[in-house]
């Protein structure tokens, strides 16, 4: 099993770069390819996974590289439609007096070698100006919409969008200010939108797992992306994200890009932990696993289970991110209290 998921990140890195080591593939049985396509899907990265795999001479039966092929051309034919629809958002709300900027999507895909491969999913609008007249805005549009902590959820279409007030929010409420200042002064630099996507990924890490396409974000903007180091590491321990960014920036060292030049020392022990559980048996399964499991619990159950549940994850996590983690638990048991239930 071990050699099949270095034969996968093979072919990952290659098609996230269009280079990696010397890495004899043996021949693969149907099953292994199966296998490995569907990690592939699972961990969202199948459109640069496949590319990777048509750099080598090494194939699937001829079938199954037709299905996969016209998989691809999916996502390609998909992430054309959610620009254009992120592009009419963005000059709809323009027009209406709000501004927003995409976050994620095609806006971090642009540093991938070919942005159309790179696995899509909702859309991510960020509202910088005119938050308080985006629900009257969704209501006069007709839009059915919903609210989510401090988003809101749109359909347009089969096209799930997503509006927000800021790129992303912390549970510590110090940091948090302090991301929210240095938002309203330098949005525009890459140093700051990396940042903000680590910080989104360490909140998926802390709640119910992570997979590799939002890890490969941060990845290929550290090779790709023009950063100010300096400025990144400077970012980095201002919002307290130092420790989060040495274990990730070591999985990425290990796992995609051994290449890249990051903003921190690493050091052995850093290269001894990995996210490799998080990403593996977590995921984008996890929360599927624990609302099944609830479904299935009494009331009494689920508040103990589940408050059972996140006091081991935040103790386990601690190292990772002490006080995110510890204000993360004060949050859950705060929201439980005022609502009553689990």
């Amino acid at each position: 099993m071990s050699d099949l998921k270095s034969i996968f990140f093979h072919f990952l890195r290659l098609g996230l770069f269009g280079e990696d080591d010397e890495c004899p593939v043996p021949k693969l049985t149907d099953t292994e390819w199966s296998q490995l396509f569907a990690w592939s899907r699972e961990q969202a990265v199948s459109g640069v996974w496949v590319d990777g795999v048509a750099q080598t001479p090494y194939r699937p039966p001829e079938a199954m590289w037709a299905q996969w092929i016209f998989h691809v051309m999916h996502i390609e034919r998909m992430n054309r439609l959610l620009q254009e629809t992120e592009q009419r958002w963005v000059k709809a709300l323009e027009s209406n007096g709000m501004q927003a900027e995409v976050f994620k999507g095609s806006s971090v895909a642009r540093w991938y070698r070919k942005p159309l491969y790179r696995s899509y999913g909702d859309i991510d609008l960020v509202v910088i100006q005119g938050w308080k007249n985006v629900e009257p805005y969704l209501q006069v549009k007709g839009y059915a919409y919903r609210h989510e902590e401090d988003s809101l959820a749109v359909q347009d279409g089969n096209i799930p969008i997503e509006l927000h007030p800021w790129r992303e929010s912390l549970y510590n409420p110090v940091v948090n200010a302090r991301l929210r200042q240095l938002l309203s002064v330098d949005r525009a630099g890459n140093e700051l939108y990396l940042a903000c996507l680590m910080l989104h990924l360490r909140r998926h890490v802390l709640t119910y797992g992570i997979g590799l396409k939002q890890v490969c974000d941060v990845a290929v903007m550290l090779r790709r992306a023009p950063l100010d180091k300096e400025r990144l590491e400077r970012l980095l321990r201002q919002l307290r994200l130092i420790r989060f960014s040495q274990v990730l920036f070591a999985f990425i060292e290990t796992k995609l890009s051994p290449k890249a030049i990051y903003p921190i020392s690493l050091n052995s022990k850093d290269r001894s932990i990995s996210l490799d559980h998080i990403i593996w048996k977590e995921g984008y399964t996890l929360k599927m696993e624990r609302e099944a499991t609830d479904m299935q619990r009494g009331k009494i159950q689920r508040i103990i289970g589940n408050a059972w549940f996140w006091l081991k994850r935040c103790t386990r996590l601690l190292t990772w991110m002490p006080d995110e983690a510890l204000y993360f638990l004060g949050y859950k048991t705060l929201k439980r209290l005022s609502c009553h239930k689990i």
